[in-house]
């Protein structure tokens, strides 16, 4: 750094006056005769009180000139220098030179040049001075890098509890007091400003000098982290104590921000774990991959395998068919595979639409059960259903979805729980914050394998399966509880898991379901009828009671059949009595038989049951039994069912369950079949030609469109329409055979029979004009059904 002035200094005065104490280097130059006489040169002592020419001298001292400052020397302390000063009017100059030194590489010295004039004011003299400053200069850089390092250094006397601040830094807008005499008196009046009042007190006991000064003593040195509040935001600081004089117990406090750094850290934790999550997503895909592989290959094995078989015994029908089941069975499996990981596909990526139709719930609850009755059956598996509290049956919502997400916490139970277990579900009904929703509680809980904590924490992440040995040869994707906790969570709900390793877990799903019509129950000949039931199943007897208390009955329950028996032997009279089939002991027919011999014929005896009842009715029939009431039970059921035998009528909502009869042919009926795959189109044909229907076929849209525009009103009574196909689709075929200008459009049946089978595909397809959409594979029992439903 260089200052400079424009003031000469005249003969008459003593520029060496004011400097020659404090300078460590004094020359004169003469600019006349270009010589310099050296009053004083610590450096070179020799040199003192000699006179010669000043450019030899400063070409000498040269060499001791640090050598990044050379260039400095040279442009700064020539005889051209002074007299290119003197042109400017520039009489003094003041600078730093470094000069080399053997210890430390180089020290500082402040120079001056000060431009004489003589008593005519010429300029005839240059006065060259340098001290050393190399002390000064030094302790410069530390307090510049303590300030950016620290908010303040403080020196503290603790015998004394005082203190001076030695530096502040300007990263601190709000220091303490530059030195007091109380310093525990000043820290807790600064913390009560600048923390937050939960955190002041602990703050000042910890910087307290009676809670510092054993800890100083032991250890050497004491760091306290804490948060100030500076410009009204939260910064993270770091307060470290060490001795100054240990003898004297003299400390230094530093105070450094550290909130950039805390920060830096938490965001490199941050990648870290997103590192983390993302190497195990990786993995979990891998397995899911390889596990993929085997799970789909084993149904593929299996087809093709039996494909072989059957080809070899073409004479033997039985062969056939048992190869033909075993196909059917696997090819089941393949397509529920391939589903769960579509459906995963579409929830993540937010393309799921949920649509909404009326349903109730009790016919939502049973089909469950059907899908999942040979499951548990084949296991031995005990099978409880609990539904309490449920004031609205009739619902608005996705039934499908509904049922996929308690299909697949069902299908869990039964895989991870072994054989003789027991699962449990449990439906209840809460009020809703939502309005006109109900709030519906489902859980599924079983006794059988369960998880250990690591996977409990990833149960429901995609393609995540456990590890453990006891589960290994369970076929599965991982996508199960993903795609239901999906569900859940689009029905503003969620899933929760519980789970203790060896003993079982339960799933319980929460979700808001839009409510339909009120249930009215015009209940007036039922009221103070006597019903017996009879369970082994407490929590199912108080639930059926409840059910039939609302309806103004008077319900009593017992917990065996032993139990009814004796009730009717004790004299009881009841206008109805339901038992369930499935007890120890005394089973529901034997309980029925005997209670029949007792009551006399006129007394309704009616089973109820979570299986499949069907192989039990000749039998239960002989014993006497007047009805058949499928588990849960539900308070419309139980309705309709008593309804019927107060009035002795047959009510058309029965609850028993009775088999429809599906209509599968349909003589004089023609059926045009659109297609663009030549082997989808075989079959579809040669289904459709079983029904003794007339089946005809189109390779497009347009195809499609043009037979239709071409044939006489009539011609035509149902269409089955791909939805992707070349030259037109399915969803412009309609819309143009919808536009035709015929009477027998607007009644003609077109159904989608489409691989698209995710609910906006359906939305589309009725949009397009669509009576119905049933997703490939075909099947078949459901289409006859449907066509069955139109051709009536």
């Amino acid at each position: 750094m260089i200052q400079v002035d424009n003031k000469g200094t005249r003969a008459g005065a003593n520029p060496l006056a004011n400097h020659q104490y404090l300078m460590n280097t004094i020359r004169t130059i003469y600019l006349e005769d270009g010589s310099v006489e050296t009053q004083k040169d610590c450096m070179h002592p020799e040199l003192e009180n000699t006179r010669q020419d000043y450019t030899s001298l400063i070409n000498i001292l040269r060499k001791d000139v640090y050598p990044p400052d050379r260039n400095l020397w040279d442009e700064t302390v020539s005889l051209d220098a002074f007299h290119q000063m003197i042109t400017e009017g520039c009489f003094h100059k003041a600078f730093d030179m470094r000069f080399c030194n053997e210890l430390f590489g180089f020290e500082w010295r402040e120079a001056f040049i000060d431009i004489l004039v003589d008593e005519e004011g010429v300029p005839d003299r240059v006065v060259l001075l340098s001290r050393n400053v190399n002390d000064f200069r030094k302790s410069q850089i530390i307090e510049t890098a303590v300030q950016s390092e620290y908010d303040y250094v403080i020196y503290i006397e603790a015998s004394k509890n005082n203190y001076v601040m030695y530096t502040s830094g300007s990263g601190s807008d709000s220091p303490p007091p530059i030195a007091s005499s109380d310093y525990d008196g000043v820290v807790a009046e600064y913390n009560r400003q600048y923390m937050a009042p939960e955190l002041c007190d602990e703050m000042t006991r910890k910087l307290s000098i009676a809670h510092v000064d054993p800890i100083l003593r032991q250890y050497g040195e004491y760091t306290v982290y804490g948060t100030m509040i500076e410009n009204g935001v939260n910064r993270e600081k770091k307060m470290r104590f060490s001795y100054f004089d240990k003898e004297k117990n003299i400390w230094l406090m530093t105070r450094t921000d550290i909130t950039e750094i805390k920060e830096e850290r938490k965001q490199k934790q941050l990648l870290q774990e997103a590192l983390e999550s993302a190497t195990a997503a990786n993995r979990a895909k891998s397995d899911f991959l390889s596990r993929m592989s085997h799970d789909v290959r084993t149904p593929i094995n299996a087809i093709v395998g039996m494909t072989a078989i059957a080809s070899l015994h073409m004479d033997d029908q039985n062969r056939i068919a048992d190869c033909l089941k075993k196909i059917t069975i696997s090819s089941k499996l393949l397509l529920n595979l391939i589903n769960e990981v579509l459906d995963m596909s579409k929830l993540e990526s937010g393309k799921i639409m949920l649509t909404e139709e009326s349903f109730k719930l009790d016919e939502l609850l049973d089909s469950l059960f059907i899908m999942v009755q040979q499951a548990f059956e084949e296991k031995n598996q005990k099978l409880l259903i609990h539904v309490t509290k449920v004031k609205h049956e009739c619902l608005i919502g996705d039934v499908q979805r509904i049922q996929q997400a308690l299909l697949n916490m069902l299908t869990n139970a039964i895989k991870y729980t072994p054989e003789g277990g027991q699962i449990q579900l449990s439906v209840k009904e809460k009020p809703s914050v939502y309005n006109g929703y109900g709030q519906f509680e489902i859980a599924v809980s079983d006794n059988g394998i369960g998880m250990k904590p690591d996977f409990l924490e990833k149960v429901f992440e995609p393609f995540e399966r456990s590890n453990d040995t006891a589960t290994r040869n369970i076929q599965g994707t991982g996508l199960g509880m993903a795609i239901s906790r999906h569900i859940a969570q689009m029905m503003n709900g969620d899933i929760h898991v519980e789970s203790e390793y060896g003993k079982g877990s339960t799933f319980t799903m929460d979700i808001h379901i839009k409510l339909g019509g009120a249930d009215e129950y015009t209940n007036d000949i039922l009221v103070d009828l006597p019903v017996l039931v009879v369970d082994d199943d407490d929590i199912s007897c108080e639930i059926a009671c409840e059910n039939l208390s609302e309806l103004g009955m008077k319900p009593e329950w017992v917990l065996s059949g032993q139990d009814a028996v004796q009730k009717i032997i004790d004299g009881n009279s009841y206008f109805a009595i339901i038992i369930d089939l499935m007890m120890p002991g005394m089973n529901g027919i034997e309980t029925a038989c005997k209670i029949r011999e007792y009551v006399g014929p006129d007394v309704p005896i009616i089973i109820i049951s979570a299986y499949d009842y069907s192989g039990y009715e000749i039998e239960a029939l002989k014993a006497g039994v007047n009805g058949f009431i499928s588990k849960p039970i539900m308070k419309s059921k139980l309705f309709h069912l008593m309804k019927k035998f107060a009035t002795n009528k047959k009510d058309e909502q029965e609850t028993t369950i009775i088999i429809p009869s599906v209509i599968t042919s349909f003589p004089g009926k023609r059926i045009l079949v659109v297609e663009d795959n030549e082997l989808n189109r075989e079959i579809a044909y040669e289904l459709l030609k079983e029904t003794h229907a007339e089946v005809e076929t189109a390779c497009d849209g347009q195809e499609a469109v043009d037979k239709v525009a071409a044939s006489p009103e009539g011609y035509y009574d149902f269409i089955i329409m791909d939805i992707q196909m070349p030259v037109m689709d399915g969803l412009e075929a309609t819309k143009q055979i919808r536009h035709l200008d015929r009477k027998d459009i607007r009644n003609l049946p077109i159904i989608a029979m489409s691989a698209n089978a995710f609910a906006e595909d359906v939305r589309l397809s009725l949009e397009a004009g669509m009576n119905e959409h049933i997703p490939k594979p075909i099947d078949i029992e459901r289409l006859y059904s449907i066509m069955g439903r139109w051709f009536r």
